[in-house]
């Protein structure tokens, strides 16, 4: 009967020591298979909206550099919604405040059209109205600008140990000092914000930016700048073991109204530590 007993412990001790076994190998596997199948990526883009045309203008936008500074965008492309095709160009510009995106046009056109809001905020009717279109009868309503709006893509530069990519991955817990993050920013205050995800690993930084733009507009015309985003991500998908972990920075946007000449301060906030580690 002992007998009997310790051969039975010892089978189950053999069967639990191969299913650990088996266990350990099988997470081992698909930490390699997430290991040889996780993609890095930055993303960056930039807004502007006008509902009129800005004559010789010039915008200076932060753009991402790595810790060391140098800029890393690439291959910038400039798409509208609903206006005529920009023809503007994009080139990198050294100023006192760093690197930085210099967006030149002869013009940029913004076409006059607006939303017809009533007294409460919400639209009168579907869609926008142009100036012959606005009712002769306006009581209980008053027009909001329609701004016509551009958005400005560009890739950025994947360099192994340069902007946070190291083993194939970009540090989005830490992102500063360690990956790409914008330039013209300063301020920055750790838990000034409130994490939007309340995820275990996440954190928000306040900060500020400075922006640039010189244009000649109507008195009535309004502009604005922004957002500007930078996004940096892991992400990694095999079988079932699909995740990812990313950190965001953004800038939010200004507003001019007629024409202006200058630089101005905008807020932003840096939200690091999303998703999985």
């Amino acid at each position: 009967m002992d007998r009997r007993l310790r051969i039975g412990a010892t089978l189950v001790l053999v069967f639990a020591l191969l299913v650990v076994g088996a266990a350990a190998g099988v997470s081992a596997f698909f930490e390699a298979q997430k290991d040889r199948n996780t993609t890095a990526t930055y993303h960056y883009s930039a807004e502007v909206s006008t509902n009129g045309t800005l004559a010789d203008a010039t915008l200076y936008l932060p753009l991402p550099v790595d810790p060391d500074g140098t800029p890393t965008v690439e291959s910038v492309r400039i798409s509208n919604y609903e206006g005529p095709e920009p023809n503007w160009t994009a080139r990198v510009a050294e100023t006192d405040r760093g690197p930085m995106l210099a967006i030149e046009a002869d013009e940029i056109v913004g076409e006059e059209r607006y939303y017809l809001v009533t007294e409460n905020g919400s639209l009168a009717r579907p869609g926008t109205v142009t100036p012959a279109e606005i009712p002769e009868n306006m009581t209980g309503l008053s027009l909001r600008p329609a701004l016509t709006r551009y958005e400005i893509l560009a890739e950025v530069t994947v360099e192994p140990f340069g902007n946070g990519i190291e083993n194939g991955l970009i540090e989005t817990r830490y992102p500063r000092g360690n990956a790409s993050l914008l330039s013209a920013t300063y301020g920055y205050a750790p838990g000034a914000c409130d994490p939007v995800w309340d995820g275990p690993a996440e954190t928000c930084t306040a900060f500020r930016a400075d922006l640039y733009a010189d244009y000649e507009t109507a008195p009535t015309t309004v502009v604005r700048v922004g957002p500007v985003e930078l996004w940096g991500a892991n992400e990694w998908g095999w079988f079932f073991a699909n995740s990812f972990n990313e950190y965001t920075q953004r800038v939010e946007q200004v507003e001019f109204e007629g024409s202006h000449e200058g630089w101005t301060s905008a807020g932003g906030e840096l939200h690091a530590g999303r998703g999985n580690y």
